[in-house]
């Protein structure tokens, strides 16, 4: 099964990034493949390909690390790009107060790679909104972008750590959460 570890968003997050992924689209500046809404969230690490037997000891491991952290809040603000504004592929909302987070990333990241799973690149807390195909008008895709840079999208509380499963369907993936492990 294809596999990632992400934090779960509130509705009234969710809602304020549909209403930015429309202002985005409506500026007609880029093919935008855009997040659909039941499937925003926080990505801590994506796995992969893994197995039934990897998924259970995968399980157990969050369990251990989310009983070293506190439920949270933090605040999901702003609108960037990866990998830079000359050559935007990904767009995405930033968060504030991601200490913990960050914190619980580089735990995942160091269990994870005693698994045999490769280092990511350096963690950037973000929830993806869209993923650009091509740029019609890349003044008018940056100007848009620029006007949510300090958006202010709501905050929704940390409250547990999720080993998804993610099945590609022309329509897009589904995601179906296989384990969820509460914060301490």
């Amino acid at each position: 099964m294809r596999a990632f570890i992400a934090i779960e968003i509130n509705d009234a997050v969710r809602e304020n990034l549909v209403k930015a992924q429309d202002k985005i689209e409506r500026a007609k500046a880029a093919k935008i493949k855009f997040v659909e809404p039941e499937n925003l969230h926080l990505t801590i690490k994506f796995l992969g390909e893994i197995t039934e037997e990897q998924a259970k000891e995968i399980g157990e491991i969050l369990e251990g690390i989310a009983k070293k952290y506190r439920k949270h809040s933090v605040k999901v603000k702003g609108i960037g790009v990866f990998p830079s504004y000359n050559y935007i592929r990904v767009i995405w909302a930033g968060l504030e107060g991601d200490e913990e987070i960050k914190k619980i990333a580089q735990d995942v990241e160091n269990a994870m790679r005693k698994l045999g799973f490769k280092k990511d690149k350096e963690f950037v807390s973000h929830i993806t909104i869209g993923r650009v195909k091509y740029v019609r008008d890349k003044v008018e895709l940056m100007l848009t972008l620029k006007e949510l840079v300090n958006e202010d999208f709501g905050e929704f509380t940390v409250e547990a750590i999720e080993l998804r499963k993610s099945t590609l369907t022309p329509k897009g993936p589904i995601y179906e959460t296989i384990k969820r492990v509460d914060l301490g």
